[in-house]
Order: structure tokens, then C-alpha cells, then sequence
């Protein structure tokens, strides 16, 4: 691995910051024999710091707290030591609130209300809304502060509580085929999840879309079998297979919808 040819070709200056961090996690690890921990990403840019560092003498391994999250860590573990998850610098909090009080708490509201305690966004995971309450992922070294400091999410008085473990309940998804005048985002888009091409427009200039948890802003991008498309606060879409074309020429796709 040669460090200045890996950063010389990284425009991005924050993108340089964290991949530089991130080699550093991992000459540690090589140098101690012990897992060192990055701090939480995007999936995007956590698997291309893994494909970017691939190295024989240690293993990579991306995780959030649960499966399929939507921010993670890498963990770098040397050579001939156990991969483990429980390892990993996570805990869940679950913060509580009495509905009967209170209007529905979002996860801008839970997340705005922990920030504004000082936490930085690289400190937290994926946050889990549920009936009155939410799961927080966060780093551990913050999860007594956050215990302490964090009384109200907005206006409401709410109760922290650290939790041992938990397993969210997983999404079902909805399989179906579909057929689409072409392979651009928006077509896609609007098929699957039943908008108009002109809200889901919407939704893409407004940066709410996401291919393999890259954000895409052109709606006129095209999607490819195998990718996993997000349309924040609608749902996901996943490609299963691109199947050919119908007799009047538009194309016919197995898809899995999440909601």
C-alpha cells in the first residue's frame, strides 16, 4: 500500500481526511496485532476504503451495529486474530418518549436533539424509529454523555437508556416484476414505488436518491442489474435482474421493493 499514491488521487480534501484516518486505523492494527475501528460512514464510502486498502495481512470488515445499516464502521483486524462484531465501538440507546403528549418524533428530531449536544455526525449510526421511542447506534466512548446530557428532543421530555443488544425487526420486501420504458433512475423510480415521474424529479434534484448509497442528483441516471437504489423517506428498490424487453419494446425487470 503506498499512502501518497492512494491520497495523491483523492480531490476531495474531507474524502482525503477520512481515507487517510482510515490507513492509519490499519497500520495500528498491524503494528499492535489488535482491531483498531474507523469512525461511522456512508456504506458508499466504507466499501470503497475497504476495496481501497485490501490488504493480505489484515481483514476488513464493514459494520454498523446490525445488518444492512446505512452507516458504518470499518474494522481492521489483523492476521490470525477472530473477527468479531461484538468488538465493534457500537452501542444502541433507545430513547423514549410519551406519544400521548407529544406529536411523532422524526429522525431529524432525534438526530438534530444529539448533535446539539455537541456529538459530531461521525460519532453516530443509524437511528431506528419505532412507536415512542428510537435506537440510536453510537459510538461507545459517547453513549454515557449522550445517558446523561440528553434530556429533551425538541420539546419533549424524553428517557435514555443503554441497551446490551438489539436487532431491528427486518423490512419485508415486496418482489414483482415491472416493466419500464427505459433503465433511467426516475423511470425506475416511479414504476416501483408508484409516484409520478415528476415527484420522484423532485425527490432526485433535492438529493434524497442514492445508487448503492451513492447519491445521484441527475435523473436521468441509469441503473444497472444488482444495484440497490434509495429514495430517502419512500423506500428502496433492488434490482434483481434486468429480464429482456416486451413485444413493445420496453423492458422487463424483477425487482424487490423495501418500505
Amino acid at each position: 500500500m503506498n499512502r501518497k499514491d492512494i491520497l495523491k488521487n483523492i480531490s476531495d480534501s474531507d474524502e482525503r481526511l477520512v481515507v487517510a484516518k482510515a490507513m492509519d486505523k490499519l497500520q495500528l492494527s498491524l503494528k499492535t496485532f489488535t482491531p483498531e475501528f474507523t469512525i461511522f460512514m456512508d456504506p458508499y464510502k466504507a466499501y470503497s476504503i475497504r476495496d481501497m486498502l485490501l490488504n493480505n495481512e489484515c481483514k476488513i470488515v464493514a459494520y454498523g451495529g446490525y445488518d444492512d445499516c446505512e452507516r458504518l464502521k470499518l474494522g481492521f483486524f489483523p492476521e490470525f486474530t477472530e473477527c468479531d462484531f461484538s468488538q465493534f465501538p457500537i452501542v444502541p440507546i433507545e430513547i423514549s418518549y410519551n406519544a400521548t403528549f407529544s406529536k411523532a418524533l422524526t429522525h431529524r428530531d432525534f438526530l438534530g436533539s444529539i448533535l446539539g449536544l455537541g456529538i459530531t455526525r461521525e460519532k453516530t449510526g443509524d437511528i431506528i424509529i419505532e412507536d415512542s421511542r428510537a435506537i440510536a447506534f453510537v459510538d461507545s466512548d459517547i453513549a454515557d454523555y449522550i445517558l446523561v446530557n440528553l434530556e429533551r428532543v425538541g420539546h419533549t421530555k424524553v428517557k435514555v437508556k443503554i441497551l446490551d443488544s438489539f436487532t431491528p425487526k427486518l423490512k419485508e420486501a415486496v418482489e414483482k416484476r415491472l416493466t419500464v420504458a427505459s433503465l433511467r433512475i426516475d423511470a425506475l423510480l416511479s414504476g416501483a414505488l408508484n409516484l409520478s415521474r415528476g415527484k420522484v424529479a423532485d425527490l432526485i434534484k433535492g438529493e434524497k436518491a442514492y445508487i448503492n448509497w451513492k447519491k445521484v442528483t441527475s435523473v436521468s441516471h441509469s441503473v444497472n442489474e444488482n444495484d440497490v437504489i434509495t429514495l430517502r423517506g419512500v423506500g428502496r428498490v433492488k434490482i434483481n435482474e434486468v429480464m429482456g424487453t416486451t413485444k413493445k419494446d420496453r423492458i422487463l425487470i424483477n425487482i424487490s421493493v423495501f418500505k
